[in-house]
């Protein structure tokens, strides 16, 4: 069975601190996990306030999950929708790479 991974890189905006950086993560964290995501990995690639970056990685039990999460935007996009106007009208991160990936157990 082929678990699902959502991989975004985002880098922190200029003018922002870590822990606003921070606080948005666990947003994003929150909102994931509220979606039916089985975890959520969270890495730091830069540091602090200078050069930051970070890797989030969504993890899905299956690929089923993950079609799942697009079963629940499709069911009621304004929800999705509005949150990412919120977090539009107030960045502290930018998305720079997203990748899908299948984590399979066995080839």
């Amino acid at each position: 069975m082929a678990r699902t991974v959502e991989v975004a890189i985002v880098e922190g905006l200029q003018g922002k601190t870590r822990a606003q950086q921070i606080a948005r993560l666990k947003e994003w964290k929150k909102h994931w996990l509220s979606e039916g995501a089985d975890k959520i990995v969270v890495s730091e690639v830069g540091p602090g306030t200078l050069n930051p970056g970070w890797i989030f990685a969504v993890h899905h039990k299956s690929g089923a999950a993950y079609g799942a999460t697009h079963d629940v935007y499709f069911k009621n996009p304004k929800a999705y929708d509005s949150l990412m106007e919120k977090w539009i009208k107030a960045p502290v991160l930018n998305v720079v790479g997203f990748a899908v990936t299948f984590e399979n157990d066995e080839i």
